[in-house]
């Protein structure tokens, strides 16, 4: 305790002797955010048999253990163990023994862990209804029930990568929000914020954000649109490579927000989700985002929440409408939009005016709906009859809420084909 107040009181008196360099003081005194999607203990011993290309029981000759003890660790399955054995292992597998003893136990922990279907606190009941909105997560599809709380646990911590559903925070980051209405602030807002926090967090990226090379990339992303079901992952991955990270997350019914822009570790992050179904609003939610990475970027790391949000003509903040201008000029003008509404109903002349101009044809009939009068009934019509069909594309993305698939199996599976 008397260490830690040498070491407060000496950090204010720097401080106080050099106001100046106090801010890179305090970024030197935190670490990046820990990643909890971690290879487990079987993934790493067969990735070093593969490695070394030898059969397992070279391996098992090599540590001078047998294949029931072996067994017994990676899979959990042992809870009373020699702890010589993790130490054999983890010179085997080259990885630090207190890592290889975490995993051990988190291994433990999971293949032990008590039956919920016998108790089912009243704690936890509260908790879970306090946090989550049940209706909503059951319409998504996330739950089946509203009742059962041992099988609404379990979802709710497979999906968010919870071990304990007490482990779940409400976040507490600055964010730009661009939002299709006002996001108000309830359960599923902050679950969407917390999904998307955290996925950027498991991803790591380890790139330094540099806006010099975010604007020599610029003129290269629009055309990409053009490639419905990869140019936006080659987007995201070019993007990653120069420190932006960008992620899609699942839209909830009640929350209207297009994307997010916020910070992980010093580094930009962007967060898309398709609330209204129309394939170019994730190009404009991508473009408005990189709006603030690229002029408000300052702002976002230093300042309270940073919200951002569409309220209509009347209401919509100078800051809002300059990033919703640069998105709209930068994929399909206004002027264009005026000239291309003269034959859009001929829709062999749209592809062929969308193709010069290096954009998709459905980019033509969702900014001619927007800007349409209200007297054209067909506006929106041609722009759903248009839209491309996109369950591809998110599916190399999105975590989506039915399939069951674990947050750490999606993590890993993205890490390894887009975020690397």
């Amino acid at each position: 305790m008397e260490l830690i107040l040498i070491f407060v009181q000496t950090l204010i008196h720097l401080m106080k002797q050099n106001s100046h360099d106090s801010d890179e003081i305090l970024k030197r005194l935190f670490e990046p955010k820990p990643i909890k999607v971690k290879e487990t203990l079987s993934e790493l011993f067969l990735n070093r048999l593969e490695s070394l290309e030898i059969p397992k029981t070279t391996a098992l000759n090599l540590m001078g253990m047998s294949a029931r003890s072996l067994d017994g660790i990676i899979t959990g399955e042992q809870k009373m163990i020699d702890y010589t054995q993790l130490v054999k292992l983890s010179n085997f597998l080259g990885v630090q023994l207190d890592e290889v003893v975490n995993l051990y136990l988190e291994k433990v922990q999971e293949v032990h862990a008590s039956d919920l279907n016998d108790v089912v606190s009243g704690e936890l009941v509260k908790f879970i209804n306090e946090k989550f909105d049940l209706a909503e997560l059951r319409k998504v599809g996330l739950i089946k029930t509203l009742t059962d709380y041992t099988e609404i646990n379990n979802s709710i911590c497979n999906y968010f990568g919870l071990r304990s559903i007490f482990e779940y925070k409400e976040p507490n980051i600055s964010i730009a929000f661009s939002a299709g209405k006002r996001a108000k602030s309830n359960c599923s807002l902050n679950n969407w914020i917390y999904l998307a926090e955290q996925k950027c967090i498991e991803l790591r990226n380890p790139n330094i954000y540099n806006r010099e090379n975010l604007i020599e990339y610029f003129p290269s992303i629009r055309w990409q649109s053009m490639d419905v079901e990869n140019g936006l992952v080659k987007v995201i991955k070019q993007l990653f490579n120069i420190g932006i990270t960008v992620v899609i997350v699942p839209s909830f019914p009640s929350v209207h927000v297009r994307g997010a822009t916020f910070t992980i570790n010093d580094k930009p992050c962007i967060a898309l989700t398709d609330y209204v179904g129309f394939y170019p609003t994730l190009w404009f939610g991508l473009i408005h985002e990189l709006y603030h990475v690229l002029f408000d970027w300052e702002d976002i790391k230093n300042s309270d929440p940073h919200i951002s949000e569409e309220l209509g003509l009347d209401s919509i903040s100078p800051l809002e409408k300059a990033a919703d201008d640069f998105a709209r000029e930068y994929l399909f003008s206004k002027s264009k939009t005026i000239e291309s509404s003269l034959f859009i109903n001929n829709d062999n002349l749209v592809r062929s005016y969308a193709l010069n101009n290096n954009i998709d044809p459905s980019f033509v009939y969702v900014f001619n709906a927007y800007d349409a009068p209200k007297t054209d009934k067909y506006a929106w019509g041609r722009a759903k009859k248009h839209n491309p069909d996109i369950k591809k594309l998110k599916s190399k993305l999105q975590h989506d809420f039915e399939n069951g698939t674990s947050f750490s199996d999606h993590i890993k599976k993205i890490r390894n084909t887009i975020y690397s």
